[in-house]
């Protein structure tokens, strides 16, 4: 779909490892979540997953963990439950870690030029009152998060707005993000933060958030 030459596309961000280094806080808050209670190997299995699986929520985790490692049914109830105890490990780290290279002084220039969300695969809520400890939210027009999918997240989000998806950019870390970009129609750029290696995806890599207004730039341009 081509544009004029001055069309900017909506930007959609993930949080973890595209806005703020804080992709190994959320890994690590699953071993102090279930460490010493639960056996060991069962808790590193699910770290290496966490790690794998960087855009899947929380709940979606907890409940891989017990099903899936310790085979073992758990109710809703005690999802939520765990999920809200895993908040109380991470928030204050996650408030406190340092912003990806250029990701502040990106949001700060660009306000103003095209509108910005977040669609993240924390929990919604905290994501929210991190955004405002941080001094960010003022920059987004939507902050969304989990229990709901991202591409659940991501059809709200449209619907909201009133933009179609061709109109946007999602930019991410993640398989999982680039995945629910996909099932949109959504254009997509990755980050790479050291979750994905990215070796194979055939497109600009952003080393990180100094390099995406040259990127679209570049974007605009190849779409008129």
């Amino acid at each position: 779909m081509s544009c004029p030459l001055n069309c900017r596309p909506n930007l959609i961000f993930d949080f973890d490892g595209v806005l703020a280094e804080t992709n190994r806080i959320r890994i690590d808050g699953f071993k102090e979540l279930f460490g010493g209670e639960y056996p060991v190997e069962a808790v590193e299995q699910l770290l290496q997953y966490a790690g794998m699986n960087g855009g899947l929520s929380r709940y979606l985790k907890i409940r891989y963990f017990f099903e899936q490692i310790l085979n073992t049914a758990i109710e809703d109830a005690r999802v939520t439950e765990l999920a809200t105890t895993y908040s109380h490990i991470v928030k204050d780290q996650v408030i406190a870690a340092p912003a990806v290279r250029g990701a502040d002084e990106f949001l700060a220039a660009w306000q103003g030029r095209s509108a910005c969300a977040i669609i993240s695969g924390s929990d919604e809520r905290e994501l929210q009152e991190v955004c405002r400890a941080r001094g960010i939210a003022g920059y987004f027009v939507a902050v969304m998060g989990s229990p709901r999918t991202k591409h659940e997240n991501i059809v709200l989000l449209l619907d909201q707005m009133g933009w179609r998806a061709t109109e946007c950019l999602f930019i991410g870390d993640s398989k999982n993000d680039k995945d629910a970009a996909d099932m949109a129609g959504m254009p997509f750029v990755p980050r790479k933060s050291g979750i994905e290696h990215w070796d194979d995806y055939d497109g600009t890599v952003l080393t990180d958030l100094t390099e995406l207004e040259g990127y679209l730039k570049w974007y605009r341009r190849s779409r008129t």
